[in-house]
C-alpha cells in the first residue's frame, strides 16, 4: 500500500470540510493518537440563571432532594441521646498470634461491637432497627440514630441485653470487600 492510498483512504474517511484550505503544500501528519473515534472537546456547562439552583430557605444549609433515601431530615427530638460505644474486634486465633498464617493486619477487623447505655429501661421497651449503614434505638426515655463508620452485614448481626449493667450491646459483622470469594 502506497503513501498515495492511504492518503486517498483519508479523505474518503475524513472529507475536507469549507473551512480547510485546498493548497497542495498541506501536509497530513497522523500519530497514534488519530487511531480510532475522536473525543469530542470537552465544553464547559452554561452557567446561567436557570440552570443554577437557589439556595433552601430559612436555616437549612442543604435541600431535601440531597439527602440520600431512607435517610430521615427530623431533627427535632425531645428525647436525650444516651451513651454509647463504638469498638471495632477482630477474631484472632493461634494461628494468627504465633505463626501469621491467616495475614491478618492490625486494621483488619471482622466485627464492630456497639455498646448502648439504656439506664432505668426494660429491654421490651427498646426499639431496634439496623440497616448496613445505620443503628436506630428508641426506648421511651432514649433515642440514638447512630450512622456507623463502616457498612455492616445487618441481618447477620446479634443482639444483647446486659440486664446488671442496663446496656445493649450489638455485635455486627463487617462487610468486607471480597466476601464473595470462597
Amino acid at each position: 500500500m502506497a503513501l498515495s492510498d492511504i492518503s486517498a483512504l483519508a479523505q474518503m474517511l475524513n472529507p475536507k470540510s469549507e473551512e480547510d484550505s485546498d493548497s497542495e503544500t498541506d501536509c497530513v501528519k497522523y500519530t497514534p493518537a488519530d487511531i480510532g473515534n475522536r473525543k469530542p472537546k470537552s465544553k464547559i456547562p452554561d452557567v446561567t440563571p436557570t440552570t443554577v439552583k437557589k439556595a433552601p430557605a430559612g436555616k437549612d444549609i442543604w435541600d431535601t432532594e440531597f439527602v440520600p433515601e431512607g435517610v430521615s431530615t427530623e431533627h427535632e427530638e425531645s428525647r436525650p441521646q444516651p451513651q454509647y460505644d463504638l469498638c471495632f474486634k477482630q477474631n484472632v486465633g493461634t494461628e494468627d498470634m504465633f505463626l501469621g498464617m491467616s495475614g491478618k493486619h492490625p486494621g483488619s477487623n471482622d466485627e464492630l461491637v456497639l455498646t448502648i447505655s439504656l439506664p432505668n429501661t426494660k429491654s421490651s421497651d427498646i426499639d431496634l432497627n439496623v440497616t448496613d449503614n445505620r443503628v436506630d434505638c428508641w426506648t421511651p426515655d432514649y433515642a440514638l440514630r447512630l450512622h456507623l463508620p463502616k457498612p455492616v452485614v445487618s441481618n447477620q448481626g446479634s443482639a444483647q441485653w446486659v440486664t446488671d449493667k442496663d446496656q445493649l450491646r450489638l455485635t455486627l459483622p463487617l462487610k468486607k470487600e471480597f466476601d464473595f470469594l470462597p
